[in-house]
């Protein structure tokens, strides 16, 4: 009976490791593409970020331009601003106002691409 314990504890742990097929290898693409997957990382949570690139399909935030690793959408860049709904004053991060006990309010707005200029 004491065998049990640990063969639960490692059938749990292996349940949580990346599922690989038989011709994919655990070594990252090289060039280009293991350039842009290393530079591009999930951003879990905001914190002081003024600049995030989110997927428009998903709403997943990444640090720098790409592709999205859930759909493989392009990224979009998203200015943040933080604000203190108290007093609509900005704030420099996320989480508690310094200035009152409030959390300051996010704000995201999607930027336009560089090259889009108005036609008229």
């Amino acid at each position: 009976m004491k065998w049990l314990v640990p063969v639960i504890v490692l059938a749990l742990a292996g349940c949580g490791a990346p599922k690989q097929s038989a011709g994919t290898s655990a070594q990252p693409a090289s060039g280009a593409s293991a350039a842009a997957a290393s530079a591009s990382t999930e951003i879990q949570e905001l914190t002081d970020q003024k600049l995030v690139y989110e997927c428009p399909k998903c709403g997943m935030m990444f640090s720098a331009a790409g592709t999205c690793t859930m759909d493989g959408d392009t990224l979009v860049a998203t200015r943040v601003d933080y604000t203190c709904p108290a007093d609509n004053q900005p704030v420099a991060r996320a989480g508690q106002c310094p200035r009152c006990a409030m959390h300051a309010r996010v704000q995201k707005t999607a930027m336009a691409p560089a090259g889009a200029a108005s036609k008229q």
